[in-house]
């Protein structure tokens, strides 16, 4: 068939339908240990995890060879050289990271202007593509693979996309067929997708409100209000993937937090104080491999009646410091562990996150 004729029959085909927002979640696959499989090719094809050097370290990143032992972020390194005692471990190489992660996102700015690329981490964004394939110039699908196109010839990265009508089902998207994936939610068909899957995969919902939710995206608005508070007609709305939250490009970084859950209630203040050391140390090893300083430190406990009490501090600098970050968290817990009652989980979390240089927001944009 020459040229032309191939043209002409493409032509013919019908117009895919008009998205009235086309949203994607870029996520790049095994972010930290793939940086690492790139630069090394000794690494490639083995089970490769990143964490600190400490005694009481933790998984940052696992390969996908480590994840079929078992080996998951937030893991104790001790647990997970248990599980694979061939594992490799890498110690973070933040500059590494924060120099592929800003390639990846000068890429996206090819397709859509910075204001409407959303960071989420470094290894995570949400982009606003509507302007590209508004006219039928281009598809929700074919931006998506040049993306990955690009991110895998010029980075050496794999990415899963996921495009949809919002940012919630785009990302449940890009999740569910990992690594490398490409997933469409097409417009209209965003219950269709979500009925399926476990109410576990919207981000942000516990276990608790799991339970609660079960029959979701069927239940008449009403019962559901009802049964919820006002928050059920929002609930609702996310299950049928009716999410209209923009994507914001001014957002700096989300917060970074940890978390654990004890298997016997501890009301001892020493032990509360050992686990926020580890804790603490956990989340400042992520904000230096980011790059980044946190202003506020939280703490939140969940009682034995699943009762949460959380409190924070906020500095008027921003830190990365370790011991500056603990002292903070100790007297938010002070603040919150209202007569030594048993706790159940106890977590910290870092937020009002900024880059140390101030003009590194605007670089991003070069």
């Amino acid at each position: 068939m020459g040229h032309n004729a191939l043209w002409h029959t493409l032509g013919a085909l019908p117009r895919p339908e008009n998205w009235p927002r086309t949203i994607l979640h870029v996520d790049l696959d095994a972010f930290y240990t793939s940086v690492h499989q790139r630069d090394d090719p000794k690494l490639r094809g083995i089970p490769v995890a990143v964490a600190g050097r400490s005694r009481r370290a933790v998984i940052m990143g696992a390969s996908y060879e480590a994840r079929s032992y078992g080996v998951r972020s937030a893991m104790p390194l001790h647990e997970a050289m248990q599980l694979c005692p061939q594992l490799t471990v890498m110690p973070p190489d933040g500059a590494r990271y924060r120099e592929a992660s800003r390639l990846v996102h000068q890429i996206f700015r090819r397709f859509t202007s910075p204001e409407l690329v959303e960071g989420v981490a470094l290894d995570e964004a949400y982009l606003d593509v509507t302007a590209r394939t508004r006219h039928g110039t281009s598809t929700a699908e074919e931006v998506a693979r040049r993306i990955k196109f690009q991110v895998h010839t010029e980075v050496g990265l794999t990415a899963s996309v996921g495009a949809a009508t919002s940012k919630l089902v785009a990302k449940v998207a890009s999740g569910t067929r990992k690594p490398d994936g490409l997933v469409l939610v097409l417009p209209g068909t965003e219950a269709d997708f979500l009925a399926p899957l476990p109410i576990g995969v919207i981000p942000g919902l516990g276990p608790k409100t799991e339970e609660r939710l079960h029959a979701l995206a069927a239940y008449e608005t009403q019962r559901l209000v009802q049964a919820l508070g006002t928050n059920g007609a929002v609930l609702q709305r996310l299950a049928q993937g009716r999410d209209r939250a923009p994507v914001d490009g001014s957002k700096p970084a989300k917060t970074i937090s940890a978390e654990t859950t004890f298997e016997n209630d501890v009301s001892d203040r020493g032990q509360l104080e050992t686990a926020l050391r580890d804790l603490t140390d956990r989340v400042t090893e992520r904000l230096k491999t980011d790059g980044v300083r946190a202003r506020t430190i939280y703490v939140k406990l969940k009682l034995p009646d699943f009762k949460l009490v959380s409190r924070q501090v906020s500095r008027t600098s921003p830190t990365d410091d370790v011991e500056t970050i603990f002292r903070a968290a100790r007297s938010a817990l002070e603040k919150s562990h209202v007569e030594s009652r048993p706790v159940r989980l106890i977590g910290v979390g870092l937020s009002g996150l900024e880059h140390p240089e101030p003009d590194l927001q605007l670089a991003l944009f070069e």
